[in-house]
């Protein structure tokens, strides 16, 4: 499409392109912060001296904010513009850098400057999407929305090294500082992204609520299984289920469940991606207790493996041509089960296996993504699809930190499925959580290939749509 000519100046027009750069860069800024506080757990646990299942509080928790945030700021971008949402993050997401960095000696605190920092990271990954098929179509669209895909795999390589290194050489806290850099950020927003016209929006606090419940009453279930926190779990679910079925306007209507195939899809998102910042959390402990290595050293065996989930990601149109979506996914999710079943049998022979581990684990992972999607989301009308795809993600945002959390508590617990496999009670303790994870994916697996023929067999009018 042209241009954008609601800007503030009398004469001024803007080009949709222009705002394309600062938008992205804000994507790739905020997932970085955040993929890199995930990755200082270690440093903060030492530091603080507290246990891995109560610092991983900080991750699964702004998960959960990630996620519902999204949908949020998704909701508020029909009555608010884009500009003004952005300016309103990069504020949000500064002043909870400032709660955590003034307050890096308490946790409690630390967790609520993390949570303030969340609220507004939350807004990029969002706003940029919206931006980009709001203003273009066609293959331009696909050209900047693929871009993307390959920032979020910077992101993380970008947030795992640069936040290992500052928390070796300098103190995981002054990680906190870097969100100050956001702020040079705005003069360029007022510059480049228009202030576009809006009309009234609708957030469907209530459902999201709801959904913030019971994915907080699960993570902190898996804490420690105290059963009462079953109780909000269950209340959530219930209401959640009332609230879908009698709302018009909720989140996402009882229909998308309805849609087999969507609904299908959405328990095998749920399972594996529980498994992916699993053992990615677990990653630095385990290195740096068997091992002994430090972050900054435990960061650079995982650039590998980001980098080759960038070209897998970045290639996904290429490896359409050869591979049908059900290939692709069951391909995808055998990598993911050996990517962690070899490191569980050798934890502690050769520090090259964790290399050759996380390159298949983010080359499986990047593979997955593309052909999950589009099998999800086949059957969905298309005036659905951009809430079915909303729901899809946030689905996603909240697998991530239950599956931190119920990792932190395997570690905690130092299970030992492998004795007499692995060597030290230590290098089997982790084998053994891997073990577990690689059970996991394996379940994942499974459900995906009885889901495809269950599927296949019920379509009568297109039997081939999974193929």
């Amino acid at each position: 499409m042209g241009t954008a000519t609601n800007a503030p100046g009398p004469f001024q027009v803007f080009k949709p392109t222009r705002a394309v750069p600062i938008l992205l860069s804000l994507f790739v800024f905020s997932l970085v912060l955040d993929n890199g506080f995930k990755f200082l757990s270690p440093a903060l646990a030492k530091d603080l001296n507290l246990p891995v299942d109560t610092v991983s509080l900080q991750a699964t928790l702004a998960g959960i904010l990630i996620g519902i945030g999204a949908v949020v700021y998704a909701a508020l971008a029909d009555s608010i513009s884009i500009r003004k949402l952005i300016i309103f993050a990069i504020i949000v997401m500064t002043a909870g850098s400032i709660v955590g960095f003034i307050f890096q000696t308490n946790f409690s605190l630390i967790l609520v400057g993390r949570l303030i920092q969340t609220a507004g990271l939350a807004a990029a990954e969002t706003l940029y999407v919206i931006y980009v098929t709001k203003h273009f179509s066609g293959d331009e669209q696909k050209k900047y929305l693929g871009f993307s895909t390959a920032a979020f795999q910077l992101s993380l390589l970008i947030g795992t090294v640069g936040s290992g290194f500052i928390a070796t050489y300098i103190g995981w806290a002054a990680f906190f500082l870097i969100t100050l850099l956001s702020l040079l950020a705005i003069p360029v927003v007022l510059r480049t992204v228009p202030a576009e016209t809006t009309h009234d929006g609708h957030v469907d606090a209530f459902g999201l609520f709801l959904i913030a419940v019971f994915a907080t009453g699960t993570i902190l279930f898996m804490q420690n299984f105290n059963l009462w926190y079953l109780l909000p779990v269950v209340a959530g679910l219930i209401l959640f289920v009332w609230h879908i079925r009698t709302h018009d306007n909720a989140v996402i209507t009882i229909a998308f469940f309805a849609n087999a195939q969507y609904s299908l899809m959405i328990i095998v998102v749920f399972v594996i991606y529980s498994v992916q910042l699993g053992y990615t959390f677990m990653f630095p402990f385990l290195v740096s207790d068997v091992y002994g290595y430090n972050l900054g050293e435990v960061s650079l065996l995982l650039i590998p493996g980001y980098i080759a989930a960038v070209i897998v990601g970045s290639a996904t149109g290429k490896i359409a041509k050869f591979l049908t979506s059900k290939q692709a996914i069951t391909i995808a999710l055998i990598g993911i089960i050996v990517a962690m079943l070899l490191p569980a049998l050798l934890v502690d022979t050769w520090i090259g296996i964790f290399v050759i581990s996380m390159i298949l684990f983010g080359m499986s992972f990047a593979l997955m993504y593309g052909p999950l999607v589009s099998t999800a989301i086949m059957r969905v009308p298309v005036e659905n699809s951009g809430i079915a795809i909303g729901f899809y993600n946030l689905t996603i945002n909240i697998a991530v930190p239950i599956g931190i959390a119920y990792t932190a508590t395997l570690m905690k617990l130092k299970p030992n499925l492998l004795d007499g496999i692995t060597g030290a009670d230590q290098a089997s303790s982790y084998g053994s959580v891997l073990l577990i994870l690689t059970a996991v994916a394996t379940f994942s697996l499974v459900l995906y290939r009885v889901f495809v023929v269950i599927l296949e067999r019920q379509s009568t009018e297109k039997p081939n749509t999974l193929r």
